[in-house]
């Protein structure tokens, strides 16, 4: 029988079950972690952050925010992170669960931002009807951090 895996808006009180979990993320795929007290107190008043919970256990999380560029706002997905990298129901239930928080919002254009070498996720979100878009993210660090 399978589990339910269900989204429930990002707390305040998540930070200490989803740090461990997002520094394993973070390792795997080569990034920085980005939970700290003052990114979940950030996510949670942006209403389209979500924590994906299946059994009582905390599976994975995803972070966005609306930005409104002039034209049309859009929700960026900073963030898609789950326990185990095979889990596609802990990513769609948190696609799912942003996807709605957007369109609730009015909010008709959104963008993920993943790891490349992320498959899992690739798989996911086109399950769920996101499409590759034909761009590139170049980063760059500034200062003491962009030294290391």
């Amino acid at each position: 029988m399978a589990t339910l895996t269900f989204a429930r808006p990002l707390s305040p009180d998540d930070q200490e079950a989803l740090e461990p979990l997002d520094a394993s993320y973070a390792e795997h795929f080569g990034l920085e972690p980005v939970l700290t007290k003052s990114s979940v107190s950030f996510y949670v008043r942006t209403g389209h952050a979500f924590v994906a919970e299946r059994e009582g256990e905390t599976v994975g999380f995803v972070l966005a925010q609306a930005v409104w560029n002039g034209t049309r706002p859009t929700v960026y997905v900073n963030r898609l992170s789950v326990s185990d990298v095979t889990d596609s129901g802990a990513r769609e239930a948190l696609l799912e669960a942003v996807t709605k928080s957007a369109y609730d919002a009015a909010v008709y254009d959104l963008q993920v931002q993943v790891p490349e070498a992320d498959d899992g996720a690739a798989r996911a979100l086109a399950a769920k009807s996101y499409a590759l878009t034909p761009e590139r993210v170049y980063g760059r660090v500034l200062g003491s951090r962009g030294r290391r």
